[in-house]
């Protein structure tokens, strides 16, 4: 699966579902305590998780995170945690580091000082001595 590129948009939007799919939790869980919609309860959850993931992977492209963040809504009480905004989180941070373009390779060249090349004789410049100069002093 191709890896989507990371926008702004879709960073927020999978929050968003990461985080209402851990405040479902509390209730679903809620419902299952009862008794009466243990079943139901749980069949919802699951439901859940999986159209979290779904969303995610299409979102953010699949990681190997998501597996184990499934996993763990599975266990009864664990699925309280908001194992889903964290695994975005994992799941963003590794995708900005991946897109990150690299630092610039720095080349280290060491200069030598060359002459300037001879100028030609019409531009040259004669250095004779000046003939001292005859005026008395002040």
């Amino acid at each position: 699966m191709n890896k989507p590129k990371l926008s702004r948009r879709r960073m927020i939007l999978a929050f968003a579902i990461a985080i209402i799919a851990d405040g479902l939790q509390y209730p679903i869980t809620a419902a299952t305590a009862t008794g009466i919609l243990a079943l139901p309860g749980e069949a919802a959850d699951f439901a859940l998780d999986c159209f979290v993931m779904i969303l995610t992977s299409w979102l953010l492209g699949f990681h190997w995170v998501l597996l184990p963040s499934l996993i763990a809504e599975l266990v009864p009480g664990l699925d309280l945690l908001p194992t889903w905004t964290g695994c975005v989180a994992l799941v963003v941070w590794q995708r900005q580091k991946e897109q990150k373009p690299p630092a610039p390779t720095i080349i280290d060249v060491e200069t030598v000082p060359q002459q300037p090349p001879p100028l030609p004789p019409s531009r040259q410049v004669q250095n004779t001595p000046k003939a001292p100069d005859s005026s008395p002093p002040k």
